[in-house]
């Protein structure tokens, strides 16, 4: 019986198979990310009607599905995902968890008005209700008109200021905002599918 004997010479590369390990990960965070995030906007529906409380919110105009991102953190290892609040502000914390805040009041630019000037003019328009349906207030909106007397001028820096107490007082209230949560809900539909991203994602 011939024995034949064989050395062979391996070589280890750690270094390069962790920059491979790095790179799935970070593909696979990508995917993952885009993944939920897509998921977290088709559960929005655009509408002027709130959503019930427990569901994903309703959008007037679609801005809150165009702020939705997400960012991958290469040396973290992790992935945010979510509206940025540089553009969807803090409200969509609120829809997600839920809480009262006290709204920061949007103030007119004080002024003494006069004759010559622009000023606003309150419109007539549709009431503003309170939560029980009464009729508190007249249209928000104003419309900017020519000032062509002394009493035109002081009429309208009295609305000025009449408003920005108006709006002063209301800061003081605290609204209450039920959880209507979507990224949540968002993470666990697709959370059976994450573990799939990673599955053969180190490349040779």
């Amino acid at each position: 019986m011939n024995i034949v004997r064989i050395r062979v010479r391996s070589n280890f590369n750690a270094r390069k198979i962790e920059s491979k390990v790095d790179d799935a990960t970070f593909r696979s965070l990508g995917h993952a990310g885009g993944t939920i995030r897509k998921t977290a906007i088709r559960s929005i529906r655009r509408s002027k009607r709130p959503s019930r409380p427990g569901t994903p919110p309703h959008t007037p105009t679609g801005h809150l599905k165009r702020v939705v991102r997400y960012v991958v953190d290469k040396e973290r290892e992790e992935v945010a995902i979510g509206p940025v609040n540089s553009y969807a502000r803090t409200i969509w914390s609120l829809h997600e968890f839920g809480g009262n805040v006290r709204p920061k009041p949007r103030l007119l630019k004080k002024h003494k008005f006069t004759v010559g000037e622009y000023g606003p003019i309150r419109r007539s328009g549709a009431m503003q209700r309170d939560g029980g349906g009464r009729f508190v207030r007249r249209s928000k909106k104003f419309a900017r008109v020519l000032i062509k007397s002394e009493a035109q001028a002081r009429r309208v820096t009295r609305i000025v200021d009449n408003e920005n107490a108006q709006r002063i007082a209301d800061s003081k209230k605290q609204r209450h905002y039920p959880k209507r949560p979507f990224m949540g809900p968002a993470l666990e539909v697709q959370r059976h599918r994450l573990p799939k991203l990673w599955a053969n994602s180190v490349r040779a």
